[in-house]
């Protein structure tokens, strides 16, 4: 007798930003990436936003947006998926903090998940005071809610880096 497959899927929000190298392209590329992978089904895409950068001020803005999808896939495994693909997308380690990037891949949201480990804390413990990352959950789901914070649509009004710009007909990847 075949047992019945239990579905532990949640939904995945994954934020995507990059300043480098037409940031919109990178954007692109990584949403390509994403959706090529086993465990993305039924990805949804955010709007894609420009803010200043957080740290370095000699550097260009950044382009943010996010992605959803349901996923059934471990916490860890997931971040090793980013790990590489971040890596085949020419992203170097730097020193330092909130520097300019390629591209940068964060688990922001896995379902109602409370995770913490060495390597990896979810919800993004930053996610609450950030506009690019707000906004393009708004986006996907206007009723999200951050875990341990609170709506995001409450958050956003009090965040942190709120100087930020919807990109209007961008040449974002469909699938």
């Amino acid at each position: 007798m075949e047992r019945e497959k239990k579905d532990n899927s949640r939904n995945l929000y994954i934020g995507i930003g990059s300043n480098l190298n037409n940031p919109i392209h990178q954007l692109n590329i990584a949403i390509e990436y994403l959706s090529k992978i086993d465990f993305s089904h039924n990805m949804k895409i955010a709007s894609f936003y420009e803010s200043p950068p957080m740290g370095p001020l000699d550097q260009n803005n950044y382009i943010n947006t996010a992605v959803m999808f349901s996923s059934s896939e471990s916490p860890e495994d997931i971040l090793i998926t980013l790990k590489d693909i971040e890596s085949s997308m020419g992203r170097k380690k730097n020193s330092i903090r909130w520097s300019e990037r390629t591209i940068d891949l964060d688990i922001i949201l896995l379902g109602d998940l409370v995770y913490e480990s060495d390597s990896l804390t979810i919800p993004h413990m930053y996610a609450h005071e950030r506009a690019f990352v707000l906004f393009p959950l708004l986006d996907l789901n206007p009723d999200i809610f951050i875990p341990k914070k609170g709506f995001a649509k409450d958050l956003v009004k009090d965040c942190l880096y709120r100087n930020i710009k919807k990109i209007e007909n961008n040449e974002r990847f469909e699938i």
